[in-house]
């Protein structure tokens, strides 16, 4: 995990060193999708799996060039297999970091992206207590932009989120997070 903290902190200080604000174009974003979340190892010796969930983040951002650097509020929510009541949620605010690769005469734009933050993870009904833990995120991905009108982008993306192990007062004393999303959302230069 500090390998991982290490390299998304260098990656967003190189990004964050060579955007330049006066000449950047902001641009806000919207997407959704499907959220996986891998089984969760606890402390106390046995894991969670979970449901397939959704997932949805907003983005404001600036633009030069090949780079784009943003913030993003995300929140993903999957449930714990064969229970009706319990289920994780998680709200991430991250800054996050885009090389678009852009190919001649191609109207597809592939990228990679990586990012940083924080997450606030939650299970619901899991406890009457403090149920919520507050651990550092950290998220890398590949996705693809189709420009579908000026200064709109059509989406999608793969990203592999991955936090500091959640703590608990009560139910499980941890659980760790690794959650595979797959998204399409619409980005707008402004």
């Amino acid at each position: 995990m500090n390998l991982l903290n290490t390299a998304l902190a260098g990656v967003m200080l190189v990004i964050g060193t060579t955007v330049s604000a006066g000449a950047a174009t902001p641009y806000v974003s919207a997407s959704a999708g499907i959220a996986m979340l891998e089984d969760s190892d606890s402390g106390s010796g046995f894991t969670l799996p979970y449901d397939t969930g959704m997932a949805g983040a907003l983005a404001a951002g600036i633009e030069e060039g090949y780079l784009r650097l943003e913030a993003e509020i995300g929140y993903q929510e999957n449930g714990i297999e064969d229970s009706d009541d319990l289920e994780v949620a998680i709200t991430t605010f991250m800054a996050n970091g885009y090389y678009d690769l852009k190919l001649p005469l191609n109207p597809i734009k592939p990228y990679v992206t990586a990012g940083i933050g924080v997450a606030d993870v939650n299970i619901a009904e899991f406890s009457s207590g403090d149920d919520s833990s507050m651990v550092l995120a950290g998220q890398v991905g590949i996705g693809a932009g189709f420009a579908v009108a000026p200064f709109v982008t059509l989406d999608a993306r793969y990203r592999y989120l991955i936090t500091t192990d959640a703590e608990f007062d009560d139910g499980p004393e941890k659980i760790s997070i690794d959650s595979h999303n797959f998204m399409v959302g619409l980005r707008v230069g402004l």
